[in-house]
């Protein structure tokens, strides 16, 4: 019979209970880290599926279009309303600030969806079409959906009902 020291037993178990609870921890990151990988991912296919339908919507010459996702995202236009004095560019170059989905197409103006109210934030998270119709406003933020747009052809606008 081997007897073991009441400390050494103590010891063994101690290690034991500290490398299942640093395990427990991986695999909580792992799936937090999984978690967000598919939101984010699903709020950018509601982006896109959203910014098809406003481009339909464009094309048939509605007057009003309802937008439902992604939640608390931003709907907006580059150059803005105010061209290029919006408030992340003061140059007089219209194309600064603009985001690279739009610059590198050679499009003059674009609407885009995007997590944030930022070229960089539609770099890397949004979704942008060509504004064939020159509509022209600035930030929209998708909050209380659904969203409702008022489409003035005219005056080349898109407010917020």
């Amino acid at each position: 019979m081997i007897f073991y020291k009441r400390g050494f037993l103590l010891a063994e178990e101690t290690l034991k209970l500290i490398l299942a609870v640093i395990a427990v921890g991986l695999l909580a990151y792992l799936l937090f880290a999984l978690y967000n990988v598919g939101k984010d991912s699903r709020h950018l296919e509601f982006a896109e599926e959203s910014i098809d339908f406003l481009s339909q919507e464009i094309l048939a010459q509605k007057t009003e279009v309802e937008i439902f996702n992604p939640e608390k995202w931003w709907i907006t236009s580059w150059p803005g309303q105010y061209g290029a004095s919006s408030w992340w560019s003061f140059s007089n170059d219209i194309k600064e600030g603009e985001p690279n989905a739009c610059s590198n197409l050679g499009w003059e103006s674009c609407i885009c969806i995007c997590e944030k109210a930022s070229p960089e934030s539609c770099d890397s998270l949004g979704v942008c079409l060509e504004n064939v119709k020159g509509f022209s406003f600035n930030h929209i933020q998708i909050d209380d959906v659904p969203l409702t747009l008022n489409l003035d052809y005219n005056g080349g606008v898109i407010t917020k009902k």
